[in-house]
């Protein structure tokens, strides 16, 4: 899944539910075609180490780091859509979700079709509405435990599945499970 340029997406999921892997996936995918991107991240959980594993060129990367402030987290979002340069500017609001003013979801709707920027907004529920182009919710379906002994201790791996809630371009459903390992 690539977000659209021009567009609002959303990602949304609990914990363990594949949202992060599917955010590290998207950015991978705007910096291997040579693109440059932005990471907000709301409460500082992204994982230099583990993006590089999984293939980001962190050079390619703007990472903002907002320390738990949803507030300065959404202002930089707002700001960064209206900045050329980027393909994407990813959104990353956490755990617990800032009320968002109605105006606010337009006025990204309208700056990121006037600059071109794909905007992914990943968190636990919808915030802009209307205004997303498309809309995902990652489920968390079974998680497998590895280890010596009768009570195993180390993640193996979580099996999750991904519906599309909105797409103007195609019809909403559900997609086959998918395994993400440790």
């Amino acid at each position: 899944m690539t977000p659209i340029r021009g567009e609002i997406t959303e990602i949304i999921g609990g914990t363990s539910s594949g949202r992060t892997s599917h955010l590290l996936t998207c950015l991978r995918d705007v910096v291997s075609r040579g693109e440059t991107a932005a990471l907000v991240d709301t409460e500082e959980t992204f994982d230099p180490r583990s993006a590089a594993r999984a293939g980001l060129d962190l050079r390619r990367l703007l990472w903002v780091r907002c320390r738990g402030h949803r507030d300065v987290a959404l202002r930089a979002a707002d700001m960064l859509v209206r900045c050329p340069g980027f393909a994407l500017v990813a959104l990353d609001l956490g755990e617990r979700m800032p009320r968002l003013p109605p105006t606010l979801a337009f006025r990204l709707k309208f700056a990121v079709r006037r600059t071109d920027v794909a905007l992914l907004i990943v968190g636990r529920r919808r915030l802009t509405g209307s205004s997303a182009a498309l809309a995902i919710e990652t489920l968390r379906e079974k998680i497998e435990w590895v280890g010596p002994g009768p009570a195993a201790t180390r993640l193996a791996r979580v099996r999750t599945t991904t519906r599309v809630l909105r797409s103007r371009r195609a019809a909403p459903g559900w997609p086959p499970s998918l395994w993400w390992s440790a």
